[in-house]
């Protein structure tokens, strides 16, 4: 199909430039789909037509300077970046640098330095705050990740944008027939994968190995990821906490056999966007441990253990019942789980983003604004509440 100019978007990817997690995955796959209706894809001040992330330190180093001079000051001259066309952006700490208009859209994965301020530094923080403000003014198109984003949104920031939920997919790139042992290790172990610090709260989740007791009957406790802050601490909690393990960078086939192997996933996180490695782990057919009244409950549905995450005891209890769950019982919660993240599939992912793009969009739900579930999914977190 051929679009006409008005029809053609472009899209930010700044965020690129600094990220290599979730959301470059996930903008690289809305560009892949939707190669025919974008113009040109913008790193800062630069500009591709590929959309392939460029290697350049220019780029990148400025990017962080302006983002920093905008943070610091209200007054800067420093012209905003301006674009002929409807613009995506896909991350809203884009939005401050830019012309915004009412016709762009703009991608939320959560809104952290709003909803847990203490794990982002004051610049951040502040970046992100002039950012929403923007959103709340200018009123452009908002889609997010998750429900549980959405609220936040609409509590925090209160804007009348009008606004939809479209579902990350799960990765089908990664061939678990091709199993790599990670040598030194020995099952049975319980398994964590995700960034190491203090919005993933590993800290407490090894505090809560350690006070399960259960290293003193074989079980080991399994961590891998990137660093981000707080690192340290985890880092020194491993090695002095016995049946700990953690692992440097693991291959695809490393990590298909530790999905393989374990006996549980554990990820009472602090603040997720989404929680891709709690799907992941139950499209595997593990049973989790995620954190109450937060996303992962969404993206999770029935049959996950739910804890306060800040409860080293809760955790502990619940290891301790999953370590000792009966395979009648692990069975038919892995089944449960199994069935709610079958919503997380491509073709649902790249049709939802198509019909955003070009407008083609489902009946709201409500009067604040389109709801739009990538599969026509209505949660029962969402049935539950009225108002939304």
């Amino acid at each position: 199909m051929t679009f006409s100019s008005q029809q053609l978007w472009s899209v930010d990817f700044s965020v690129a430039l600094e990220n290599r997690t979730g959301k470059y995955f996930l903008g690289k796959d809305i560009i892949d789909d939707n190669r025919s209706m974008i113009a040109d894809v913008r790193y800062w001040r630069g500009a591709e037509t590929s959309g392939d992330k460029p290697e350049n330190t220019i780029l990148r180093y400025g990017l962080k300077l302006e983002k920093r001079l905008y943070a610091y000051s209200r007054s800067l001259r420093i012209p905003l970046r301006r674009a002929s066309l409807r613009t995506l952006y896909l991350d809203p700490f884009t939005v401050v640098m830019s012309q915004l208009t009412p016709r762009d859209i703009v991608l939320c994965h959560d809104l952290g330095p709003l909803t847990h301020p203490e794990l982002f530094t004051d610049w951040l923080r502040t970046l992100y705050e002039r950012a929403y403000e923007k959103i709340r003014c200018v009123q452009p198109r908002m889609v997010f990740v998750s429900l549980s984003s959405q609220r936040e949104f609409e509590r925090l920031v209160g804007s009348d944008s009008p606004r939809s939920v479209i579902y990350p997919h799960l990765r089908a790139d990664i061939d678990d027939r091709v199993q790599t042992p990670v040598l030194g290790l020995r099952p049975p172990f319980f398994l964590t994968v995700g960034s190491l610090g203090r919005r993933k709260n590993q800290l407490t989740a090894i505090r809560a190995f350690a006070r399960s007791g259960l290293a003193a009957h074989g079980a080991r406790y399994v961590l891998c990821g990137a660093h981000e802050p707080g690192w340290e601490a985890v880092v020194d909690a491993a090695a002095a906490t016995a049946g700990v393990d953690l692992l440097p960078y693991v291959s695809d086939g490393e990590l298909s056999w530790l999905y393989a192997q374990a006996k549980g996933f554990v990820l009472p996180s602090r603040l997720e966007g989404f929680g891709m490695p709690v799907a992941e782990a139950i499209g595997r057919g593990l049973v989790p441990i995620i954190s109450r009244n937060s996303v992962l409950e969404e993206v999770a549905g029935e049959g996950a253990s739910v804890v306060d995450p800040e409860d080293e005891l809760a955790i502990a209890q619940e290891m301790i019942a999953l370590w000792n769950m009966s395979h009648a019982e692990f069975s038919a919660r892995s089944a449960a789980l199994s069935k709610g993240i079958s919503r997380f599939t491509r073709e649902a992912f790249s049709k939802s983003w198509r019909c955003e793009l070009t407008n083609e969009r489902k009946a709201s739900i409500g009067n604040k604004g389109q709801v739009f579930h990538s599969n026509g999914y209505l949660p029962e977190l969402l049935k539950a509440t009225p108002n939304i």
